[in-house]
């Protein structure tokens, strides 16, 4: 073999080298979970005692502020703010099976992320129902939960159900601060 053919296939695995150890430094690494408390002393704390106790900031857990997300669930109902209907309107671009692919289910998410999930829901089924003069009970549910945000001050869940005559889904955003909420849908 001459020089040049040496130099090349040197060049070619120092090459290989360099990119298979970018991928493996430069990779997500697997996050490595907690076991769940499950004792009573553990439900009794508050939240941003168990996020210090998990060795995660009090104030923030995901990037999302935990003690904003669950205060609805601690203030009574009468002094609550009736959340708002900014906006209902069908998006041609909603795709069911994109959107329901993305989706964490709501078996996953914690306890006040469901009832956040079930209160909206029974904002949207009863537009939905107004405006197509059906009765709320004749509506199947057939997946909800909630998409990943980008933005601090939004949650966005989605609702896909059956109306009678129509498969439909609803996707949902909040603003956290308000709790008023728009909704964009499309048919499945």
């Amino acid at each position: 073999m001459n020089q040049k053919t040496i130099l090349a296939l040197a060049s070619i695995v120092a090459l290989t080298i360099v990119i298979v150890s970018s991928f493996y430094f430069f990779s997500t690494k697997p996050n490595v979970q907690k076991p769940v408390q499950t004792t009573a002393a553990a439900s009794d704390m508050p939240v941003s005692e168990v996020a210090a106790s998990e060795g995660i900031p009090a104030a923030e857990v995901d990037g999302i502020d935990v003690e904003e997300l669950t205060a609805g669930i601690k203030q009574p109902s009468s002094a609550q703010h009736e959340p708002k209907l900014l906006n209902f309107e069908l998006d041609q671009s909603l795709k069911a099976a994109d959107t329901l692919l993305s989706m964490l289910p709501y078996d996953e998410l914690p306890q006040f992320e469901q009832d956040n999930i079930d209160k909206y829901q029974r904002y949207v089924f009863a537009k939905a129902a107004k405006d197509t003069g059906k009765s709320v009970k004749d509506f199947s549910l057939q997946e909800h939960g909630a998409l990943e945000s980008e933005q601090a001050g939004n949650r966005y869940y989605v609702y896909k159900f059956d109306n009678g005559t129509d498969c439909e889904i609803h996707l949902v955003s909040i603003d956290l601060n308000t709790g008023d909420y728009g909704v964009s849908y499309n048919y499945c």
